[in-house]
């Protein structure tokens, strides 16, 4: 070997190192991102084909009677981003992701694990076991969150309104970061609802200092007691001005 070839080698060998060290610095630096408080700015649902059981279910909703947060209870994490007012908040910890959300004061928690399936993790929010169980991992810097027992029931009454979901449901939830906006790309997989995979995409601005606050939400507040089992049944909200 001659004495260029090997000053050579010890420089790539050098680069080399210094690339091993600062790579995961600038993972860990864009994962950061993920941290704070956000808020929604607009969403996008796409491959929204549903089943013939999928449609004659949203044909007999109905908001009044049939969203749970009429009784201060979320649906799904669907229902509560598309809340468009309440902001979220990520927090990172080395173990473990909490994604906390205004609404109906829901705080998951989601364990980062290698090997750790969804169906062997803890509830995401015990406090409400419908919504499932939920593991997470890294995908670069991408935080991916997968979700399953999901119960039946509503699936969205807002963006998507009078979409259901069964207990067959899972869903795949992507966290993008990129500096002071972020994307939550979620897919949906129901057979008994959905022809195929289903994606809403929800945006996110960062809040400087933000922070949230305590919903408190009682069955009275949110304005239940209003509606009993005799109100007149209503039709499906209009969606972007059209029936």
């Amino acid at each position: 070997m001659t004495a260029a070839s090997s000053r050579l080698i010890g420089v790539w060998a050098a680069s080399a190192l210094a690339m091993a060290w600062v790579t995961p610095a600038s993972a860990q630096a864009k994962r950061a991102e993920l941290q704070g408080v956000w808020i929604v700015d607009g969403t996008k649902t796409e491959n929204l084909k549903l089943t013939p059981a999928g449609a004659a279910a949203r044909a007999r909703y109905d908001h009044l009677h049939d969203d749970p947060a009429m009784r201060c209870i979320p649906a799904t994490f669907k229902r509560v981003m598309h809340t468009p007012s309440p902001p979220i908040e990520v927090k990172l910890f080395g173990d473990r992701a909490e994604i906390n959300y205004e609404f109906m004061d829901v705080h998951r928690r989601v364990p980062i694990k290698v090997g750790l399936a969804a169906k062997d993790a803890p509830y995401t929010v015990p406090q409400f076991p419908h919504l499932g169980r939920s593991v997470g991992r890294w995908d670069g810097d991408t935080l991916v969150v997968e979700s399953t027992e999901l119960k039946a029931g509503l699936l969205d009454s807002l963006g998507d309104p009078g979409l259901w979901q069964s207990d067959q449901m899972q869903t795949v939830e992507r966290f993008v970061p990129n500096g002071n906006r972020m994307q939550v790309i979620v897919t949906m997989t129901d057979p008994v609802n959905f022809v195929e995979p289903v994606t809403t995409t929800f945006n996110y601005l960062k809040l400087p200092d933000g922070k949230l606050l305590t919903c408190d939400c009682v069955p009275a507040e949110a304005g239940y007691s209003r509606f009993n089992e005799n109100a007149p049944r209503q039709p499906l909200p209009r969606r972007n001005g059209n029936p």
